[in-house]
């Protein structure tokens, strides 16, 4: 059966199993969790990278060139501010086979 025609709950535990096998994808969520971002979420690139890779039977983390990290803080707008948080990312992701780009959306009309 597709996925696609499966209920949303399914679909979703299908999703997960999927994105668990990307060992990349998941320490850098778990890493990005201690980070402690204000609406912080991984941009879909590496989510459909890995998704893609998994069903055409390649490693899960092939073709993925980066991982972006995106959150939202309006509280300061400053290129200093985000650039801190870039500071820490790039400390608490140092050692993963993968660059870890952080950005602060909030700053993006900026």
């Amino acid at each position: 059966m597709l996925i696609g025609r499966l209920p949303v709950d399914e679909q979703l535990d299908a999703l997960r199993t999927t994105l668990a096998r990307n060992e990349v994808l998941m320490e850098v969520l778990a890493r990005a969790k201690k980070l402690d971002l204000p609406g912080w979420y991984l941009t879909a690139g590496c989510v459909f990278q890995t998704v893609w890779n998994v069903v055409t039977g390649r490693p899960p983390a092939e073709g993925i060139k980066d991982y972006d990290l995106f959150y939202f803080d309006d509280t300061d707008l400053s290129w200093e501010a985000e650039d801190e948080v870039i500071q820490a990312g790039v400390n608490a992701f140092r050692d993963l086979p993968a660059v870890v780009e952080i950005r602060n959306e909030a700053r993006v009309h900026l």
